[in-house]
Order: structure tokens, then sequence, then C-alpha cells
């Protein structure tokens, strides 16, 4: 029972790195696109390629809590800390002006503030499951995001 429910995480840990993997090297490849530059020869009669801007595309993030079945989406148009607040107080009935601090639990257990930097590593349908708990003595909630 124990050897399958291993085969089952191993399997959803490869999917996920490959996911992020051929993810992250789109993403590389794209950039090095946008950058290149097109020279101009001595034909001046041929109109000169412009360069289209692209649109940063959202993000699709699914989160569920650890007691709940089905995963949430969260569409994050800017991979910002603002965003993910307001996207996570409309999701769970959180009152919008209770401020929110955001950790992360990392694999092996440690438990690490959340920046805005972290934020913008989100790749295009991660998933996560969350704790949300209030701390009445200092007045907020506090969200973990576990790997």
């Amino acid at each position: 029972m124990t050897l399958i429910s291993d085969l089952s995480k191993l399997t959803v840990k490869r999917e996920r790195e490959s996911k992020r993997t051929l993810s992250q090297a789109l993403s590389a490849a794209n950039e090095v696109a946008q950058h290149l530059t097109l020279e101009t020869g001595h034909d001046t009669d041929r109109p000169v390629k412009v360069a289209r801007l692209q649109k940063v595309k959202p993000v699709t993030i699914y989160v569920k809590k650890a007691d709940e079945t089905i995963y949430n989406a969260l569409c994050l148009n800017k991979l910002n800390m603002d965003t993910l607040k307001e996207e996570i107080a409309a999701k769970y009935s959180i009152p919008q002006n209770m401020p929110l601090k955001f950790y992360k639990r990392s694999k092996r257990g440690l438990l690490i503030h959340m920046d805005s930097r972290m934020i913008e590593q989100f790749q295009d349908e991660d998933d996560f499951i969350l704790e949300i708990s209030f701390q009445n003595k200092e007045g907020l909630f506090e969200v973990t995001f576990i790997y």
C-alpha cells in the first residue's frame, strides 16, 4: 500500500519538475527571441519589421486547503504580493482590509517567509496546499503554501 503511494508521489513530482523545466526553457527562449535585433541592409525600399509587444500572460496557480479534495484556480495577472493577497482574500472570504502574511513550507519542513521575489517564481499551473490561520493577537491572517 505504501509502495503504491510512494510511486504515485514520485510520478507527481516528476510531472511537476518536467512541466517546470519545459516552461522555464520556453520562457528563456522567448526572452532571447525578443532581444534579437533586425539588421537593415542597404536596401531601404523594404519595410522594416516592427517587433510586437506581447502582453504578460496571467499565471494560474491551483490551491486547496488540506481538508478539501478539489483545487481552486487563482489567476494572477501580475506576479506580485498585492495581486496574490487580493485573489486569496476573494477566494477564501478574508476581509480585504485584513493583513496577510505569506509563508512557504519546504519539503524538508522549513518555514520560510515569502517575499515578492518568491512569488515572481510561480509558474503557470503550479499547485499548492494552503494552511490559513488567524492570529488573534496580531490581528492578521497567516497563509502557508505547502509545496
